[in-house]
C-alpha cells in the first residue's frame, strides 16, 4: 500500500461548527461541578440552528426558542437543587421526521403527511424523553425514508456543510448534518440499507445501526416485529453514541446528576483498549463484490495503514455474503408493502416513484420468493456470526462514493460501473443489514472528488451479534488514530 498524506480542508468547512460543545461525558461532568448548564448548552444550539440552518435546512420543523428555554429552566433547578435526574437531562435533541411525536409535526418528508401532528410518541421518542433529552425539533429524511439522498417535497434538500452543492446521504441526513454543525447534541435516526450509516459517513459523525432483534417495544409503524429496518442513535463522538444507545436500550432509574458523573467517571474520558493485540478483519470492496470510488479507496487505504502502524493485526478477509442481493431486494419489498400499501392504495399519485417502485416490487412477491429470502438471510447471518468468531472486528467502506450533487437522486455509476436503482450503491452497507450484525460509522479522513474542497470519509465497523459495548469498545480505540484535522 502506498503511503500518502491525508488530505484535510485548509481552513475548516465555514458552516461546521467552530467551538464545539464537549462530549456528552463532560459536559454531564460540567453540570455536575456547575461549570456550564443545560440552558447554557442549549443556547449555543439555538444560535447555530440560527446561524447555519437556514443554508443547509437540516431542522425544518423547531419548537418554540421560548418554551424550550422555560423547560430547560426547570431542569437547571433540578440539577442544582440536587434531583434526580435522567441519562441524558437536558441536552437538545433532534428527532428524525419519521418518527412520531406527540404534538409535534411528523410529516414522513411526504405531501400526504405534511400537516400531520400524532397523539403520541414512538418507543424511541419515549425512551429519549424518558432520559430527559430536551426534543428541540425534527430532523430532514426523504420521502418514507427512501433513499440516502435527503430531498423531499415538503421541506427541499439538506446541504452538506463541507460542500452545500452536495448532499449529505440519508435517510437520516438532517440528523447527521445538525450534529457536524452544531445544531444539536443528541440525534436519532433509522436504518435500513444505510440510513445511519451513510449520512454519518457524508456529514463526518458517527451512526450506528444496532444487532437486528425484532423488538415490538422499539417498533416505528407497521413493522413492530421487523428486524431489518432498525432506530439507532447518532452522534459526534462513539462514546456519544455508546451513551444514546444506553439511553434507548437500557433505560436507567433517574438519580442526581452528582451520581451520573461518578457513575461517568466524573466526566473523564474512558480509558481506551489498547489496539497492540487486536486481530480485525478488512476489506475494500468484498473481493470484487461491490465497486468503491477511487477516492474512498485511498482514504480507506491509508486508514488501514494508520490502525496498523499503531500495532493492530489487520487480515484481509471477506466473509460470504452469498444470497444476499436477492434476500434484501426481497425482504425490503416486502416491508414496504407492510408499511405503505395502504397509503399507495388512496395516494399513490401522491407519492415518490421510487417508493411506488419498491412497493410495487413487494406486491409481486410470491411466497416462496419471501420464504428464499428468509432462508439466504439466515444462511448469511451464520457465515457471519461463524466468521465474526475470528476477529474484534471487521472493517469495510461506508459508502462506497463520496457525497454527490444535490440534484442528483443517487449514483447511476461508480467508476464506470452501472447501478441499476436507487440502491444498488449501497451495499456496503446493507449486506450488513442482511447478516444481522451491529456496524457503525466512524470518520477516518477526507478525500476529494475532482475539484471538490475536501470531503468526509467513513470507516464502517461491524461487531459481533449483540455484541454493541464490544463494538464501541473497539471503535473508541480506532477513533483517535483515524481522525484527520479539518486545518
Amino acid at each position: 500500500m502506498n503511503r500518502e498524506h491525508d488530505t484535510a480542508p485548509a481552513t475548516g468547512a465555514p458552516l461546521l461548527d467552530p467551538m464545539p460543545l464537549p462530549p456528552i461525558r463532560a459536559l454531564i461532568g460540567e453540570f455536575a461541578r456547575g461549570a456550564s448548564s443545560p440552558s447554557r448548552v442549549l443556547e449555543h444550539c439555538l444560535a447555530r440552528i440560527d446561524a447555519v440552518d437556514g443554508t443547509i435546512n437540516a431542522l425544518p420543523t423547531r419548537l418554540p426558542a421560548d418554551e424550550l428555554r422555560v423547560r430547560l429552566a426547570g431542569i437547571d433547578r433540578a440539577i442544582a437543587a440536587g434531583e434526580p435526574v435522567g441519562a441524558l437531562a437536558g441536552l437538545p435533541w433532534c428527532a428524525k421526521d419519521l418518527l412520531a411525536t406527540a404534538g409535534v409535526r411528523t410529516t414522513l418528508a411526504s405531501p400526504i403527511f405534511a400537516d400531520r401532528v400524532p397523539e403520541h410518541d414512538d418507543p424511541l421518542v419515549a425512551r429519549l424523553k424518558e432520559a430527559q433529552a430536551v426534543l428541540i425539533a425534527k430532523s430532514n429524511t426523504p420521502e418514507f425514508g427512501a433513499g440516502s439522498q435527503t430531498f423531499n417535497t415538503v421541506f427541499g434538500g439538506t446541504c452538506n456543510p463541507y460542500d452545500t452543492s452536495r448532499t449529505v446521504g440519508g435517510s437520516s441526513g438532517g440528523a447527521a448534518a445538525a450534529l457536524a454543525c452544531g445544531m444539536t447534541v443528541v440525534a436519532d435516526g433509522s436504518d435500513l440499507a444505510a440510513s445511519l450509516r451513510n449520512p454519518a459517513s457524508f456529514c463526518g459523525v458517527v451512526g450506528l445501526r444496532p444487532s437486528s432483534f425484532g423488538d415490538p417495544s422499539m417498533h416505528a409503524g407497521a413493522g413492530a416485529f421487523d428486524s431489518l429496518g432498525l432506530v439507532g442513535p447518532m452522534g459526534r463522538s462513539v462514546d456519544d453514541l455508546r451513551l444514546v444507545h444506553r439511553a434507548i436500550h437500557a433505560p436507567q432509574v433517574r438519580r442526581p446528576i452528582a451520581d451520573w458523573a461518578q457513575a461517568l467517571g466524573s466526566g473523564q474520558s474512558r480509558p481506551r483498549r489498547p489496539v497492540a493485540g487486536m486481530r480485525i478483519a478488512c476489506t475494500i470492496d468484498c473481493d470484487g463484490g461491490f465497486p468503491v470510488a477511487e477516492p474512498v479507496r485511498r482514504a480507506i487505504e491509508q486508514a488501514y495503514l494508520r490502525i496498523e502502524d499503531a500495532g493492530c493485526k489487520l487480515v484481509r478477509a471477506t466473509p460470504d455474503f452469498s444470497g444476499a442481493d436477492e434476500c434484501f431486494q426481497t425482504l425490503r419489498g416486502l416491508l414496504f408493502v407492510a408499511l405503505h400499501a395502504q397509503t399507495y392504495r388512496t395516494d399513490r399519485h401522491r407519492m415518490k416513484d421510487t417508493v411506488v417502485w419498491n412497493i410495487e416490487q413487494g406486491m409481486k412477491l410470491t411466497a416462496d420468493e419471501i420464504g428464499r429470502a428468509m432462508r439466504q438471510r439466515a444462511a448469511v447471518f451464520e457465515r457471519m456470526a461463524a466468521f465474526m468468531r475470528q476477529f474484534d472486528a471487521w472493517l469495510l467502506p461506508t459508502a462506497q462514493v463520496l457525497p454527490f450533487a444535490l440534484d442528483v437522486p443517487y449514483p447511476t455509476s461508480i467508476d464506470d460501473e452501472p447501478q441499476a436503482t436507487y440502491i444498488d450503491w449501497l451495499k456496503s452497507c446493507y449486506w450488513i443489514t442482511i447478516s444481522g450484525h451491529p456496524a457503525l460509522s466512524v470518520p477516518c479522513g477526507f478525500a476529494r472528488d475532482g475539484e471538490s474542497p475536501p470531503l468526509p470519509v467513513g470507516l464502517q465497523v461491524v461487531g459481533r451479534f449483540a455484541g454493541e459495548e464490544s463494538l464501541f469498545d473497539v471503535a473508541e480505540t480506532l477513533e483517535p488514530l483515524l481522525a484527520s484535522p479539518r486545518g
